[in-house]
């Protein structure tokens, strides 16, 4: 009987953004014990559904959950918020080693924890993880796409699964790899050597179906399908990490032939370095992306990428909704804009009721003035919704108390915890119909496309980059930590000749 400890913590840090993240932001996002995880993940297309899957499947392992903690990006997480958690993991695992003993360890993870102490939080906790259960004790993890990948990570884990694809549709994939491994290991059949190469590029907030990562990850795909080779993957980084381990990098998994791993590496290394300038991003000016969005008779979906809760920020810009107002849109909406004081006022005053006010623009003055006038409540709601596109298909989600209010021709699905509209349900699950209207205005960068491009054409669905604390556009944003030079902070041509290219 194999063993196996299951435990999810997850965090992505953007400590440009001044707010720490404690405990309290766990609880009020995804916060479990083991127990409870188990009942919550079972049957989601997730990480930790994945391990519940393939572990289920075999008479011979049992799993030890743990416990479960995911909270919005934000700021850095404090000691005493990762401390906790730690110790819980470190404590589940020597109860459980004297429960019976301990086979193989599973963790959830992200790979862009940046702590008050640390700028690797992961690194520390595979660290004190593997300081408990030794050399001996196989550690396989799932990461995001946009872990800031570190040498720490690759030494003190056996074995790392990253998502490929951004949007993330591929958590479940990469979760069925990772225990997949583990049994493997477990069973004597396969023995990894991993390689990291970490690339100076911070990757700009790109789909990975667009050139020239879709060639690139696609190749990787082959070389994963190559004997000997296990996986290799394209790790993009945390761009809003202002971090001196940032940068993307290529990690690689291979059948003990560490010659091999660090062989495809470096081969992919060279073709990025080559080619810096092909990841650049694009962006359209927010007058035209309006301008052209009201011309156009069928339903356009903009999203005010600079304002992404996924990606550390509030989700309370508002000066894509005054440049709407000033072009006289109609029929748009919007989801899910973090306001917890309307929202608290819809509560008071009720469905059907009028009342003043002022929506968005209150986490700081850089994200626009709030958009004011009398407003219509529509409906409240208690804020639980299930995903149901491409991304984390089933994961329930917790946008707090949610409050859907009409102002000034706009739509507002208001909400009290700061969630991503990963795809059409943070609109339906409150009663607004997406297809009733002409504007879909998303606070997301990139997750939400892999929803609405079913059914709406790429070229009606626009990225506008409007003031926030961080722009969308990494070559305006003021990072002090990095180590230098690094594309595109510095040009492809410098960053390849300090290479040594």
């Amino acid at each position: 009987m194999y063993r196996i400890l299951l435990a999810y913590f997850k965090h992505e840090t953007n400590n440009f953004n001044e707010k720490l993240t404690t405990i309290e932001d766990y609880k009020k996002r995804s916060f479990y014990d083991g127990t409870e995880m188990i009942k919550v993940c079972t049957g989601a297309k997730t990480e930790p559904g994945a391990y519940i899957d393939v572990f289920s499947e075999r008479e011979d392992v049992e799993i030890i959950p743990v416990i479960m903690g995911d909270a919005s990006p934000g700021g850095l997480v404090t000691k005493e918020t990762f401390d906790y958690f730690k110790n819980a993991i470190l404590n589940g695992y020597k109860v459980a080693l004297k429960d019976g003993g301990v086979d193989g360890i599973a963790l959830v993870l992200h790979g862009a924890m940046i702590t008050d102490f640390s700028e690797d939080g992961e690194g520390v906790l595979l660290k004190a993880l593997r300081d408990v259960a030794g050399e001996n004790i196989p550690i396989v993890a799932t990461l995001d796409y946009h872990a800031n990948l570190t040498e720490e990570m690759v030494k003190y884990a056996t074995a790392l699964f990253p998502a490929r694809y951004y949007p993330h549709t591929d958590f479940y994939d990469r979760g069925v790899e990772a225990a997949q491994m583990l049994l493997d290991i477990l069973d004597g059949r396969a023995h990894p050597t991993c390689s990291i190469k970490k690339l100076p590029m911070i990757l700009p907030h790109k789909d990975t179906a667009e050139e020239p990562l879709c060639s690139l990850i696609n190749d990787l795909i082959g070389e994963s399908e190559k004997e000997g080779v296990y996986y290799a993957y394209f790790v993009g980084g945390f761009s809003r990490a202002n971090i001196s381990v940032q940068g993307s990098a290529i990690y690689v998994i291979t059948e003990n032939d560490q010659a091999l791993s660090d062989e495809i590496s470096e081969k992919y290394y060279v073709r990025i370095m080559k080619n810096l300038e092909s990841f650049d991003l694009i962006l359209k000016e927010p007058v035209l992306a309006v301008k052209d969005a009201i011309a156009d008779p069928d339903i356009t979906v903009i999203a005010d990428a600079a304002d992404n809760p996924g990606s550390g920020l509030m989700s309370d810009a508002t000066e894509i909704f005054h440049e709407l107002i000033r072009q006289c849109a109609a029929k748009v909406a919007t989801a899910l804009v973090w306001d917890p004081e309307t929202v608290l006022e819809a509560f008071k005053i009720g469905p059907g009721a009028t009342f003043e006010a002022g929506i968005g623009g209150k986490s700081s003055k850089i994200v626009g003035e709030p958009v004011c006038g009398k407003a219509y409540v529509k409906s409240i709601h208690d804020g639980f919704f299930t995903l149901k596109g491409p991304m984390n298909t089933g994961a329930l989600q917790n946008a707090g108390k949610v409050a859907v209010v009409e102002l000034n021709g706009i739509t507002f699905v208001l909400c009290s915890n700061r969630t991503q509209a990963f795809d059409e349900e943070a609109f339906r699950a409150f009663g607004v119909e997406p297809k009733d209207y002409h504007i879909i205005v998303v606070k997301s960068s990139i997750h939400y496309r892999a929803a609405w491009k079913r059914w709406i054409p790429l070229d009606h669905i626009v990225t506008v980059d409007m003031p926030n604390i961080t722009s969308f556009d990494e070559k305006k944003i003021d990072f002090d930590k990095v180590k230098r030079p690094i594309y595109p902070l510095d040009s492809a041509d410098t960053v390849r000749k300090a290479y040594g290219m």
